[in-house]
């Protein structure tokens, strides 16, 4: 989920509620929409995100659409369904940060679920 309308390819504004996240702070869903390019890798039902302050993405949705997402005490890689990695995270505290400008495709956001009780 992200904040910022620019990174939609495709974008339909609706309130659809609210997403809780970890400091119980909440966030108004403004709307959802595809965040890339139908010539790239692309990602369905981004959720934007009222006062969201930076972007996130949720790895039980990627491994639900075919992605694995191998986690090591210093990075993250997340591999396409031939093996492939798309993108390599940094752990930085007890985060992993995706380093989007050596992606293997062209996008600037991912996503997560929305849920009334913890993201």
């Amino acid at each position: 989920m992200t904040e910022d309308k620019t990174k939609f390819a495709k974008l339909e504004l609706k309130e659809e509620g609210f997403v809780t996240n970890g400091d119980n702070n909440k966030g108004r869903i403004l709307g959802n929409g595809v965040i890339g390019n139908e010539s790239s890798f692309n990602i369905k039902n981004v959720l934007l995100v009222e006062g969201l302050k930076h972007n996130l993405i949720s790895i039980s949705q990627l491994c639900d659409k075919g992605f694995k997402v191998m986690l090591e005490p210093n990075n993250c890689f997340i591999c396409d369904a031939y093996g492939s990695i798309v993108l390599i995270g940094k752990r930085v505290n007890n985060t992993y940060q995706l380093d989007l400008h050596h992606a293997s495709f062209s996008i600037h956001c991912l996503l997560t679920k929305e849920d009334d009780t913890w993201l």
